[in-house]
Protein backbone atom coordinates (compact mmCIF):
# COMPACT_ATOMS: atom_id res chain seq x y z
CA UNK A 1 0.00 0.00 0.00
CA UNK A 2 2.86 2.34 -0.85
CA UNK A 3 0.64 4.54 -3.03
CA UNK A 4 -1.93 4.99 -0.24
CA UNK A 5 0.80 6.03 2.20
CA UNK A 6 2.44 8.35 -0.33
CA UNK A 7 -0.86 10.12 -1.04
CA UNK A 8 -1.57 10.50 2.68
CA UNK A 9 1.87 11.98 3.32
CA UNK A 10 1.53 14.39 0.39
CA UNK A 11 -2.03 15.62 0.89
CA UNK A 12 -2.92 15.00 4.55
CA UNK A 13 -1.53 15.35 8.06
CA UNK A 14 -2.47 11.79 9.04
CA UNK A 15 0.05 10.03 11.27
CA UNK A 16 1.73 6.74 10.43
CA UNK A 17 -0.65 5.04 12.87
CA UNK A 18 -3.64 6.62 11.10
CA UNK A 19 -2.30 5.40 7.77
CA UNK A 20 -1.80 1.90 9.18
CA UNK A 21 -5.48 1.93 10.21
CA UNK A 22 -6.47 2.80 6.64
CA UNK A 23 -4.26 0.04 5.26
CA UNK A 24 -5.91 -2.43 7.64
CA UNK A 25 -9.31 -1.26 6.35
CA UNK A 26 -8.25 -2.10 2.77
CA UNK A 27 -7.49 -5.67 3.87
CA UNK A 28 -10.97 -6.01 5.37
CA UNK A 29 -12.54 -4.66 2.18
CA UNK A 30 -10.66 -7.15 0.01
CA UNK A 31 -11.69 -10.08 2.21
CA UNK A 32 -15.36 -9.11 2.56
CA UNK A 33 -17.54 -11.05 0.07
CA UNK A 34 -20.29 -8.44 0.38
CA UNK A 35 -18.13 -6.07 -1.66
CA UNK A 36 -17.58 -8.51 -4.53
CA UNK A 37 -20.03 -6.80 -6.91
CA UNK A 38 -19.14 -3.17 -6.14
CA UNK A 39 -16.52 -0.51 -6.67
CA UNK A 40 -15.25 0.28 -3.17
CA UNK A 41 -13.11 3.31 -2.35
CA UNK A 42 -11.38 4.95 0.57
CA UNK A 43 -11.20 8.75 0.54
CA UNK A 44 -9.39 11.07 2.93
CA UNK A 45 -9.60 14.82 3.38
CA UNK A 46 -7.20 16.69 1.07
CA UNK A 47 -5.84 19.37 3.40
CA UNK A 48 -4.25 21.34 0.57
CA UNK A 49 -7.53 22.24 -1.15
CA UNK A 50 -10.26 21.34 1.37
CA UNK A 51 -11.66 18.64 -0.93
CA UNK A 52 -11.36 14.86 -0.59
CA UNK A 53 -8.81 12.65 -2.35
CA UNK A 54 -9.19 9.04 -3.49
CA UNK A 55 -6.46 6.96 -1.84
CA UNK A 56 -7.72 3.42 -2.53
CA UNK A 57 -9.97 1.61 -5.04
CA UNK A 58 -11.09 -2.02 -5.15
CA UNK A 59 -12.96 -2.75 -8.38
CA UNK A 60 -15.62 -5.48 -8.43
CA UNK A 61 -14.50 -9.04 -9.14
CA UNK A 62 -17.72 -10.43 -10.62
CA UNK A 63 -18.97 -7.53 -12.79
CA UNK A 64 -17.32 -4.73 -14.80
CA UNK A 65 -16.13 -1.68 -12.90
CA UNK A 66 -18.02 1.60 -13.19
CA UNK A 67 -14.67 3.23 -14.05
CA UNK A 68 -12.54 3.01 -17.16
CA UNK A 69 -9.62 5.08 -15.90
CA UNK A 70 -7.60 5.17 -12.70
CA UNK A 71 -9.14 7.48 -10.10
CA UNK A 72 -6.75 6.91 -7.19
CA UNK A 73 -4.98 10.22 -6.60
CA UNK A 74 -7.85 12.30 -8.02
CA UNK A 75 -9.96 14.74 -6.03
CA UNK A 76 -13.54 13.99 -5.03
CA UNK A 77 -15.29 17.36 -5.23
CA UNK A 78 -17.90 18.33 -2.65
CA UNK A 79 -20.16 19.56 -5.46
CA UNK A 80 -20.17 16.09 -7.05
CA UNK A 81 -20.03 13.83 -3.99
CA UNK A 82 -21.86 15.58 -1.13
CA UNK A 83 -22.16 12.35 0.88
CA UNK A 84 -18.40 12.04 1.28
CA UNK A 85 -18.17 15.41 3.00
CA UNK A 86 -21.33 14.80 5.02
CA UNK A 87 -19.67 11.74 6.57
CA UNK A 88 -16.26 13.40 6.99
CA UNK A 89 -17.90 16.33 8.79
CA UNK A 90 -20.54 14.55 10.87
CA UNK A 91 -19.06 11.03 11.37
CA UNK A 92 -22.47 9.70 10.27
CA UNK A 93 -23.22 7.15 7.56
CA UNK A 94 -24.47 8.53 4.26
CA UNK A 95 -26.54 5.92 2.43
CA UNK A 96 -28.20 6.15 -0.97
CA UNK A 97 -27.06 9.66 -1.91
CA UNK A 98 -26.70 10.63 -5.54
CA UNK A 99 -23.21 11.48 -6.81
CA UNK A 100 -21.31 12.15 -10.01
CA UNK A 101 -18.07 10.26 -10.69
CA UNK A 102 -14.83 11.71 -12.02
CA UNK A 103 -15.97 10.28 -15.37
CA UNK A 104 -19.32 12.14 -15.19
CA UNK A 105 -21.43 9.09 -14.46
CA UNK A 106 -24.48 9.11 -12.22
CA UNK A 107 -24.14 6.74 -9.25
CA UNK A 108 -25.48 6.08 -5.77
CA UNK A 109 -23.14 5.83 -2.79
CA UNK A 110 -23.11 4.20 0.62
CA UNK A 111 -20.51 5.95 2.76
CA UNK A 112 -19.19 4.88 6.16
CA UNK A 113 -16.66 6.66 8.41
CA UNK A 114 -13.26 5.21 9.27
CA UNK A 115 -12.43 6.39 12.78
CA UNK A 116 -9.46 6.36 15.11
CA UNK A 117 -9.30 7.99 18.55
CA UNK A 118 -12.72 9.58 17.96
CA UNK A 119 -11.49 11.21 14.74
CA UNK A 120 -12.74 10.48 11.22
CA UNK A 121 -9.55 9.80 9.29
CA UNK A 122 -11.25 8.61 6.10
CA UNK A 123 -14.39 7.13 4.61
CA UNK A 124 -15.28 3.86 2.91
CA UNK A 125 -17.46 4.35 -0.18
CA UNK A 126 -19.49 1.59 -1.82
CA UNK A 127 -20.80 2.63 -5.23
CA UNK A 128 -23.55 1.27 -7.45
CA UNK A 129 -24.88 2.42 -10.80
CA UNK A 130 -28.38 3.92 -10.87
CA UNK A 131 -28.50 2.79 -14.49
CA UNK A 132 -28.27 -0.94 -13.74
CA UNK A 133 -31.58 -1.62 -15.50
CA UNK A 134 -30.88 0.73 -18.37
CA UNK A 135 -28.84 -0.52 -21.31
CA UNK A 136 -27.21 2.10 -23.51
CA UNK A 137 -26.07 0.81 -26.88
CA UNK A 138 -23.17 2.51 -28.71
CA UNK A 139 -23.69 5.78 -26.87
CA UNK A 140 -21.79 7.55 -24.14
CA UNK A 141 -23.86 10.22 -22.41
CA UNK A 142 -23.07 12.56 -19.57
CA UNK A 143 -24.89 11.84 -16.36
CA UNK A 144 -27.42 14.65 -16.88
CA UNK A 145 -28.35 13.40 -20.35
CA UNK A 146 -28.68 9.81 -19.14
CA UNK A 147 -30.83 10.88 -16.22
CA UNK A 148 -33.27 12.63 -18.52
CA UNK A 149 -33.46 9.63 -20.82
CA UNK A 150 -34.02 7.22 -17.95
CA UNK A 151 -36.82 9.30 -16.55
CA UNK A 152 -38.50 9.31 -19.95
CA UNK A 153 -38.57 5.54 -19.67
CA UNK A 154 -39.92 5.67 -16.14
CA UNK A 155 -36.72 4.18 -14.68
CA UNK A 156 -35.76 7.12 -12.50
CA UNK A 157 -38.02 9.08 -10.21
CA UNK A 158 -38.23 12.87 -10.17
CA UNK A 159 -36.43 13.19 -6.85
CA UNK A 160 -33.15 12.30 -8.58
CA UNK A 161 -33.50 14.44 -11.71
CA UNK A 162 -34.62 17.32 -9.53
CA UNK A 163 -31.20 17.24 -7.84
CA UNK A 164 -29.58 18.13 -11.17
CA UNK A 165 -28.64 21.76 -11.82
CA UNK A 166 -29.74 21.63 -15.47
CA UNK A 167 -33.29 22.25 -16.65
CA UNK A 168 -34.48 19.06 -18.40
CA UNK A 169 -37.13 19.15 -21.11
CA UNK A 170 -38.38 16.12 -23.03
CA UNK A 171 -40.46 16.52 -26.23
CA UNK A 172 -42.23 13.77 -28.15
CA UNK A 173 -41.74 13.43 -31.91
CA UNK A 174 -44.62 15.85 -32.57
CA UNK A 175 -42.86 18.57 -30.57
CA UNK A 176 -45.06 18.49 -27.46
CA UNK A 177 -43.44 18.75 -24.01
CA UNK A 178 -44.08 15.53 -22.08
CA UNK A 179 -41.64 15.95 -19.20
CA UNK A 180 -39.90 18.77 -17.30
CA UNK A 181 -37.96 18.63 -14.05
CA UNK A 182 -38.28 21.11 -11.20
CA UNK A 183 -35.33 23.21 -12.43
CA UNK A 184 -36.99 23.61 -15.84
CA UNK A 185 -40.23 24.81 -14.26
CA UNK A 186 -38.24 27.30 -12.19
CA UNK A 187 -36.31 28.63 -15.21
CA UNK A 188 -39.44 29.19 -17.28
CA UNK A 189 -41.22 30.84 -14.38
CA UNK A 190 -38.17 33.05 -13.90
CA UNK A 191 -38.29 34.29 -17.50
CA UNK A 192 -42.04 35.03 -17.28
CA UNK A 193 -44.01 31.89 -18.19
CA UNK A 194 -47.18 31.40 -16.18
CA UNK A 195 -48.65 28.04 -15.26
CA UNK A 196 -47.51 24.51 -16.04
CA UNK A 197 -45.45 24.30 -19.23
CA UNK A 198 -45.90 20.53 -19.65
CA UNK A 199 -48.13 19.93 -22.67
CA UNK A 200 -46.95 23.07 -24.49
CA UNK A 201 -45.43 22.73 -27.96
CA UNK A 202 -41.73 23.29 -28.56
CA UNK A 203 -42.08 26.52 -30.56
CA UNK A 204 -44.02 28.13 -27.70
CA UNK A 205 -41.22 27.26 -25.29
CA UNK A 206 -38.22 27.99 -27.52
CA UNK A 207 -35.96 30.51 -25.80
CA UNK A 208 -33.20 30.42 -28.42
CA UNK A 209 -35.49 31.18 -31.38
CA UNK A 210 -35.21 27.72 -32.94
CA UNK A 211 -38.15 25.84 -34.42
CA UNK A 212 -38.91 22.21 -33.62
CA UNK A 213 -38.83 21.02 -37.22
CA UNK A 214 -35.39 22.56 -37.68
CA UNK A 215 -34.03 21.09 -34.46
CA UNK A 216 -35.44 17.66 -35.27
CA UNK A 217 -33.90 17.73 -38.75
CA UNK A 218 -30.52 18.76 -37.34
CA UNK A 219 -30.52 16.04 -34.68
CA UNK A 220 -31.66 13.33 -37.06
CA UNK A 221 -28.95 14.40 -39.49
CA UNK A 222 -26.03 13.76 -37.13
CA UNK A 223 -24.71 10.57 -35.59
CA UNK A 224 -25.15 9.74 -31.93
CA UNK A 225 -21.44 10.36 -31.37
CA UNK A 226 -21.92 13.99 -32.47
CA UNK A 227 -24.69 14.62 -29.94
CA UNK A 228 -25.64 16.58 -27.98
CA UNK A 229 -25.65 19.76 -30.05
CA UNK A 230 -24.59 22.64 -27.81
CA UNK A 231 -25.49 26.33 -28.16
CA UNK A 232 -25.04 29.49 -26.10
CA UNK A 233 -27.75 32.13 -26.26
CA UNK A 234 -29.32 35.05 -24.41
CA UNK A 235 -33.00 35.62 -23.61
CA UNK A 236 -34.08 38.95 -22.13
CA UNK A 237 -31.44 39.62 -19.47
CA UNK A 238 -30.53 35.96 -19.05
CA UNK A 239 -27.74 33.84 -20.54
CA UNK A 240 -28.09 30.10 -21.15
CA UNK A 241 -26.25 27.10 -22.54
CA UNK A 242 -28.46 24.45 -24.12
CA UNK A 243 -27.67 20.84 -25.09
CA UNK A 244 -29.99 18.93 -27.40
CA UNK A 245 -30.04 15.27 -28.34
CA UNK A 246 -32.34 12.81 -30.09
CA UNK A 247 -33.39 9.60 -28.38
CA UNK A 248 -33.87 7.39 -31.41
CA UNK A 249 -35.22 4.46 -29.44
CA UNK A 250 -38.10 6.47 -27.97
CA UNK A 251 -38.42 9.06 -30.75
CA UNK A 252 -37.98 11.94 -28.33
CA UNK A 253 -35.96 15.17 -28.22
CA UNK A 254 -34.25 15.86 -24.89
CA UNK A 255 -33.03 19.37 -24.12
CA UNK A 256 -30.94 20.47 -21.17
CA UNK A 257 -30.68 24.17 -20.33
CA UNK A 258 -28.08 25.59 -17.97
CA UNK A 259 -28.50 29.09 -16.57
CA UNK A 260 -25.22 31.00 -17.09
CA UNK A 261 -26.58 34.39 -16.08
CA UNK A 262 -24.65 34.63 -12.81
CA UNK A 263 -21.41 33.70 -14.55
CA UNK A 264 -21.94 36.28 -17.30
CA UNK A 265 -22.85 38.99 -14.82
CA UNK A 266 -19.75 38.29 -12.79
CA UNK A 267 -17.57 38.36 -15.91
CA UNK A 268 -18.99 41.74 -16.87
CA UNK A 269 -18.47 43.01 -13.35
CA UNK A 270 -14.85 41.86 -13.34
CA UNK A 271 -14.15 43.55 -16.66
CA UNK A 272 -15.73 46.83 -15.60
CA UNK A 273 -13.82 46.89 -12.33
CA UNK A 274 -10.40 45.75 -13.58
CA UNK A 275 -9.11 49.27 -14.24
CA UNK A 276 -10.45 50.50 -10.91
CA UNK A 277 -8.75 47.62 -9.09
CA UNK A 278 -5.39 48.44 -10.71
CA UNK A 279 -5.76 52.05 -9.59
CA UNK A 280 -6.65 50.94 -6.06
CA UNK A 281 -3.57 48.68 -5.93
CA UNK A 282 -1.42 51.60 -7.07
CA UNK A 283 -2.83 53.85 -4.35
CA UNK A 284 -2.40 51.15 -1.69
CA UNK A 285 1.24 50.80 -2.69
CA UNK A 286 1.77 54.57 -2.45
CA UNK A 287 0.05 54.73 0.95
CA UNK A 288 2.18 51.86 2.28
CA UNK A 289 5.33 53.62 1.10
CA UNK A 290 4.18 56.74 2.94
CA UNK A 291 3.80 54.66 6.11
CA UNK A 292 7.29 53.23 5.60
CA UNK A 293 8.73 56.76 5.26
CA UNK A 294 7.06 57.87 8.49
CA UNK A 295 8.35 54.82 10.36
CA UNK A 296 11.89 55.46 9.13
CA UNK A 297 11.72 59.06 10.32
CA UNK A 298 10.60 57.79 13.72
CA UNK A 299 13.33 55.14 13.69
CA UNK A 300 16.11 57.70 13.18
CA UNK A 301 14.92 59.63 16.25
CA UNK A 302 14.96 56.61 18.55
CA UNK A 303 17.87 55.89 20.87
CA UNK A 304 16.82 52.40 21.97
CA UNK A 305 18.48 49.69 19.85
CA UNK A 306 15.63 47.28 20.63
CA UNK A 307 13.00 49.79 19.52
CA UNK A 308 14.91 50.44 16.30
CA UNK A 309 15.06 46.68 15.66
CA UNK A 310 11.30 46.30 16.13
CA UNK A 311 10.62 49.19 13.76
CA UNK A 312 12.99 47.69 11.18
CA UNK A 313 11.04 44.42 11.30
CA UNK A 314 7.75 46.30 10.93
CA UNK A 315 9.09 48.28 7.97
CA UNK A 316 10.25 45.02 6.39
CA UNK A 317 6.77 43.49 6.72
CA UNK A 318 5.09 46.52 5.23
CA UNK A 319 7.67 46.61 2.43
CA UNK A 320 6.86 42.98 1.58
CA UNK A 321 3.18 43.86 1.22
CA UNK A 322 3.96 47.04 -0.77
CA UNK A 323 6.08 45.00 -3.21
CA UNK A 324 3.14 42.77 -4.08
CA UNK A 325 0.83 45.73 -4.61
CA UNK A 326 3.44 47.34 -6.85
CA UNK A 327 3.29 44.30 -9.14
CA UNK A 328 -0.50 43.97 -8.97
CA UNK A 329 -0.92 47.61 -9.99
CA UNK A 330 0.82 46.80 -13.31
CA UNK A 331 -1.15 43.69 -14.28
CA UNK A 332 -4.55 43.15 -15.84
CA UNK A 333 -5.70 39.87 -14.31
CA UNK A 334 -5.79 38.45 -10.81
CA UNK A 335 -2.79 36.14 -11.37
CA UNK A 336 0.67 37.34 -10.31
CA UNK A 337 4.00 35.84 -11.34
CA UNK A 338 5.63 34.39 -8.24
CA UNK A 339 9.20 34.70 -9.52
CA UNK A 340 8.85 38.44 -10.14
CA UNK A 341 7.22 38.89 -6.73
CA UNK A 342 9.98 37.12 -4.79
CA UNK A 343 12.77 38.84 -6.73
CA UNK A 344 11.28 42.27 -5.98
CA UNK A 345 10.73 41.32 -2.33
CA UNK A 346 14.36 40.13 -1.97
CA UNK A 347 15.67 43.28 -3.62
CA UNK A 348 13.80 45.50 -1.16
CA UNK A 349 14.72 43.25 1.76
CA UNK A 350 18.44 43.43 0.99
CA UNK A 351 18.29 47.23 0.71
CA UNK A 352 16.64 47.41 4.12
CA UNK A 353 18.63 44.77 6.03
CA UNK A 354 22.05 44.42 4.44
CA UNK A 355 23.67 47.54 5.89
CA UNK A 356 25.51 45.86 8.78
CA UNK A 357 26.27 42.35 7.49
CA UNK A 358 26.81 40.62 4.18
CA UNK A 359 23.91 38.37 3.20
CA UNK A 360 23.80 36.51 -0.10
CA UNK A 361 20.19 35.65 -1.02
CA UNK A 362 19.70 33.40 -4.04
CA UNK A 363 16.30 32.81 -5.63
CA UNK A 364 15.28 29.79 -7.71
CA UNK A 365 11.60 30.19 -8.53
CA UNK A 366 9.88 28.36 -11.38
CA UNK A 367 9.06 31.23 -13.80
CA UNK A 368 5.80 29.56 -14.84
CA UNK A 369 4.25 29.72 -11.34
CA UNK A 370 1.41 32.20 -10.92
CA UNK A 371 -0.74 32.77 -7.83
CA UNK A 372 -3.81 34.84 -7.07
CA UNK A 373 -3.76 38.18 -5.25
CA UNK A 374 -4.65 36.73 -1.84
CA UNK A 375 -1.94 34.07 -2.10
CA UNK A 376 0.79 36.43 -3.32
CA UNK A 377 0.40 38.78 -0.35
CA UNK A 378 0.42 35.86 2.09
CA UNK A 379 3.47 34.22 0.47
CA UNK A 380 5.37 37.51 0.53
CA UNK A 381 4.71 37.99 4.24
CA UNK A 382 5.80 34.41 5.04
CA UNK A 383 9.00 34.62 2.97
CA UNK A 384 9.80 38.01 4.48
CA UNK A 385 9.41 36.60 8.01
CA UNK A 386 11.71 33.69 7.18
CA UNK A 387 14.34 36.03 5.72
CA UNK A 388 14.01 38.27 8.77
CA UNK A 389 14.54 35.24 11.04
CA UNK A 390 17.69 34.37 9.09
CA UNK A 391 19.07 37.90 9.49
CA UNK A 392 18.19 38.08 13.18
CA UNK A 393 19.12 34.60 14.38
CA UNK A 394 20.91 32.44 11.81
CA UNK A 395 24.09 34.46 11.42
CA UNK A 396 25.80 35.85 14.56
CA UNK A 397 27.63 39.15 14.20
CA UNK A 398 30.98 37.46 14.70
CA UNK A 399 30.43 34.85 11.99
CA UNK A 400 32.44 35.67 8.88
CA UNK A 401 32.92 32.23 7.33
CA UNK A 402 31.38 30.54 5.55
CA UNK A 403 29.51 33.31 3.67
CA UNK A 404 25.99 33.97 4.90
CA UNK A 405 23.83 32.28 2.27
CA UNK A 406 20.06 31.97 1.98
CA UNK A 407 18.25 30.10 -0.80
CA UNK A 408 14.61 30.88 -1.66
CA UNK A 409 13.20 28.16 -3.89
CA UNK A 410 9.76 27.70 -5.44
CA UNK A 411 8.62 24.64 -7.38
CA UNK A 412 5.25 23.32 -8.58
CA UNK A 413 4.22 19.70 -9.05
CA UNK A 414 0.65 18.60 -9.87
CA UNK A 415 -0.57 22.13 -9.00
CA UNK A 416 1.01 21.86 -5.53
CA UNK A 417 3.43 24.74 -4.92
CA UNK A 418 6.31 24.13 -2.51
CA UNK A 419 8.36 27.04 -1.20
CA UNK A 420 11.69 26.26 0.46
CA UNK A 421 13.87 28.75 2.36
CA UNK A 422 17.25 27.34 3.42
CA UNK A 423 20.18 29.03 5.17
CA UNK A 424 23.64 27.89 6.26
CA UNK A 425 23.44 29.56 9.66
CA UNK A 426 23.88 28.19 13.18
CA UNK A 427 20.38 26.66 13.40
CA UNK A 428 18.19 26.49 16.48
CA UNK A 429 16.55 24.00 18.83
CA UNK A 430 13.03 23.30 17.56
CA UNK A 431 11.94 22.24 21.05
CA UNK A 432 13.27 25.38 22.70
CA UNK A 433 11.88 28.24 20.64
CA UNK A 434 10.91 31.47 22.35
CA UNK A 435 7.23 31.31 23.46
CA UNK A 436 5.06 33.79 21.64
CA UNK A 437 7.61 34.47 18.91
CA UNK A 438 5.78 36.83 16.56
CA UNK A 439 7.66 35.67 13.46
CA UNK A 440 6.91 31.97 13.93
CA UNK A 441 3.33 32.75 14.95
CA UNK A 442 2.79 34.66 11.70
CA UNK A 443 4.41 31.90 9.64
CA UNK A 444 2.40 29.04 11.17
CA UNK A 445 -0.87 30.97 11.10
CA UNK A 446 -0.53 32.18 7.52
CA UNK A 447 0.49 28.79 6.13
CA UNK A 448 -2.34 26.93 7.85
CA UNK A 449 -5.18 29.46 7.84
CA UNK A 450 -4.59 31.55 4.70
CA UNK A 451 -2.88 29.10 2.34
CA UNK A 452 -4.54 25.96 3.77
CA UNK A 453 -1.07 24.45 3.48
CA UNK A 454 1.47 22.30 5.29
CA UNK A 455 4.56 23.65 7.09
CA UNK A 456 7.81 21.77 7.74
CA UNK A 457 10.77 23.10 9.76
CA UNK A 458 14.15 21.35 10.04
CA UNK A 459 17.18 22.82 11.81
CA UNK A 460 20.69 21.62 12.67
CA UNK A 461 23.97 23.29 13.51
CA UNK A 462 24.59 23.37 9.75
CA UNK A 463 21.57 25.56 9.04
CA UNK A 464 17.78 25.76 8.91
CA UNK A 465 15.37 24.71 6.19
CA UNK A 466 11.72 25.73 6.19
CA UNK A 467 9.30 24.56 3.53
CA UNK A 468 5.57 25.03 3.03
CA UNK A 469 3.27 23.50 0.43
CA UNK A 470 -0.16 24.58 -0.73
CA UNK A 471 -2.64 24.15 -3.57
CA UNK A 472 -1.99 26.54 -6.45
CA UNK A 473 -5.72 26.79 -7.11
CA UNK A 474 -7.50 26.28 -3.78
CA UNK A 475 -11.19 25.36 -3.69
CA UNK A 476 -12.65 26.82 -0.52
Amino acid sequence: MTELADLCHKYTSLTDTDIATLVAETKLIELNPAYRDFDVFIDARNELNNQAIVIYHKPPTSVPSLYRKKVVGQDALRTNEPGVFHTLETKLDSVGLLAETQEHRLIQQKIYPISRNNRTIGVTIVESDVLDDFKVQNLELKYSNVSATIQMLGRLDTTITDQLADAILCFDKSGRLVLANHTALTVYKQVGYIGNIVGQVYDNLSLDGSEFKTVLKQLQGVSEDEQPLTYNFSYLNYYFTTRKFWNRKNQQVVILIQDKTDVKMKEAEIISKSVAIREINHRVKNNLQSVISLLRIQQRRLKSAEAKKVLTESVSRIMAIASTYELMSKQLGDETNLQATIQLLVSHFVQLNDENRKLDITTDIDPKITVDSDQVVTISIIVNELLQNAVSHAFPEEQTTPPNNVLVEGKVNDEIITMRIKDNGVGFDLDNTRPGSLGLTIIRSYVKDKLLGKLKIESTTQGTEVSFSFDQKPQH
